[in-house]
């Protein structure tokens, strides 16, 4: 087999006639059969274009990847993993797919394999366990495993949750460490498997099959993107056909034909990896900020003076509330009923219109830089401005009463909360993510099946929170004009009519401690 060269092709210095050194990289799904296949393909397409193909195996998923990304090769086939961490680069594209013996698809899956007696019937039983998994680029060796295992609580990535973890370099690999009680399980490709059972390498009655994943879409053969377009024409309408002159192999067994992307169903999208900061960096931020603030501000401060001041006053003050006035307490009620309406309906406007703009203020859901960017700018815009303010300018513009109040509150709410959607999206697990896009996953399903689920108790708990606040604002809000029991509490203050102050403090107090209560057993509930 040939090995890559480090010279650097220049592919489009290249035309369709020229006799042409091409280099042809193959991922190692198995020991030898995935570049050994491709032979008599790479045979046809140098017989009926006068290139001079060279068909390369790499040691591993990494080399075949960096060959095309660097130019060193113009045309490869990489596990559907691989293929959509290499895209990334903006150097490769997909051109053809294989459909194995007997398919109408691509698809394969990830089987998890066992002996025949292993008492390991499922995938909850495999903790504590040995078990073999492939390169972290592969595809049905570890992405989608890890995917799996991440739903029932177990983590691939962590070696304390496992006897011993045996890293093989292909499917192979992994077989025979089942086979040779090396291993107690090991996730695998079914095509690999099938090949296997075919070429009378492994015998059925061997192994056991504990668990299958979903359709997994197909590898697709690549092209490095400077090609030029009449080449990469040429080549693709001879792949395309080549099972009409050739027994057509490909990628770890054989093949009924090759197709285009679209037909075998591959799909790719785009993830991002988000570099979190730890504990530790924030800490130190904000104590540089306090020191700063100290050596910088004159704050005049007489602590004993404060002290003794403070507590002649408040004495005073609740002195004069003692007792409460609940005169008209069916009034003070309805009030405190006006101001839970106004924090819901504000609450509700917030999470409608905080769920789009979290979602595309997180970088890995947005779907370009500049509705980011927007989205980013609508968030600090409402945050910026205070509830005080905005009641006051929607008091002025549409009068007084409780409409200024719902929308002062759902606006600026509306800003943190897609602040905290767009954190704990940027933040969320990335394997999930990573397992889905490499089976083929739209963006939609992505964000339902594996983003969703892992914010959804800090949704519904960031939802609480606001609700919680808002309550608590709306009953401020009433100085401004804004209705509800803070006009009450306004009105009793400036009548200097302390104990009706104290009766409209206890029943906001009453209020907000329920409604705590009650966020207290619903959080216990998500969790």
């Amino acid at each position: 087999m040939n090995k890559i060269s480090n010279q650097p092709r220049h592919s489009q210095d290249l035309s369709v006639g020229e006799t042409a050194i091409i280099t042809f990289v193959v991922a190692p799904a198995s020991d030898h059969a995935s570049g050994l296949n491709l032979e008599e393909l790479v045979g046809l397409i140098n017989k009926k274009s006068e290139f001079n193909i060279r068909l390369v195996l790499c040691k591993d998923y990494a080399e075949a990847m960096d060959a095309l990304i660097q130019g060193k090769a113009q045309i490869g086939w990489l596990g559907p993993y691989a293929y959509h961490e290499a895209s990334r680069s903006g150097r490769i594209e997909q051109f053809a797919i294989g459909l194995p013996k007997g398919k109408k698809t691509s698809n394969y899956q990830s089987v998890f394999i066992v002996q025949k007696d292993s008492t390991i019937t499922s995938l909850e039983k495999i903790k504590n366990s040995r078990i073999a998994i492939g390169n972290r680029h592969s595809t049905s060796g570890y992405a989608v495993p890890k995917h799996e295992l991440a739903e029932i609580g177990i983590n691939l990535d962590n070696e304390n949750e496992f006897r011993k973890v045996i890293y093989s370099a292909n499917h192979d690999e992994s077989i025979r460490h089942i086979i040779e009680g090396t291993a107690d399980v090991a996730p695998v490709s079914s095509v690999n498997l099938e090949e296997n059972f075919r070429s009378g390498n492994l015998d059925p009655s061997q192994i056991r099959i504990i668990h299958k994943t979903k359709d997994i879409p197909g590898a697709p053969l690549v092209f490095e993107k400077s090609l030029p377009d009449e080449i990469k024409t040429h080549i693709q309408g001879l792949v395309l056909n080549a099972h009409k002159t050739i027994e057509v192999s490909g990628y770890g067994g054989a093949m009924e034909r090759y197709v285009s992307p679209e037909e075998g169903r591959q799909t790719l999208l785009e993830s991002y990896l988000r570099p979190q900061w730890g504990w530790k960096t924030f800490a130190f931020i904000g104590l540089f900020i306090l020191i700063i603030s100290l050596i910088t501000i004159d704050l005049k401060v007489k602590p004993m003076e404060l002290l003794s001041n403070t507590f002649t006053y408040l004495t005073d003050v609740l002195a004069r509330m003692m007792p409460p006035d609940f005169s008209g307490i069916f009034g003070l009620m309805s009030s405190m009923i006006e101001t839970i309406e106004i924090a819901v309906l504000g609450t509700l406007i917030a999470v409608t219109l905080s769920i789009p703009v979290g979602l595309f203020s997180a970088r890995n859901i947005a779907p370009n830089f500049l509705v980011f960017l927007i989205c980013r700018v609508i968030t600090v815009f409402f945050r910026a401005i205070p509830e005080f303010i905005m009641a006051m300018v929607l008091v002025i513009a549409i009068g007084f009463g409780a409409m200024p109040g719902v929308l002062a509150l759902g606006f600026h709410t509306m800003g943190f909360l897609a602040k905290f959607y767009a954190e704990d999206i940027e933040h969320v697990n990335t394997g999930p993510i990573d397992a889905l896009n490499s089976i083929g996953a739209t963006r939609a399903q992505s964000v339902s099946f594996a983003i969703i689920p892992q914010i959804m108790p800090s949704f519904i708990g960031n939802n609480l929170y606001i609700l919680d606040r808002n309550i608590r604002m709306a009953t401020m809000l009433g100085i401004v004009g804004a209705g509800g029991i803070g006009y009450e509490l306004q009105s009793a203050f400036r009548m200097f009519n302390y104990p009706r102050v104290s009766a409209i403090v206890i029943i906001i107090f009453i209020t907000i401690f329920i409604i705590d209560l009650l966020s207290s057993v619903i959080r216990k509930r998500i969790q």
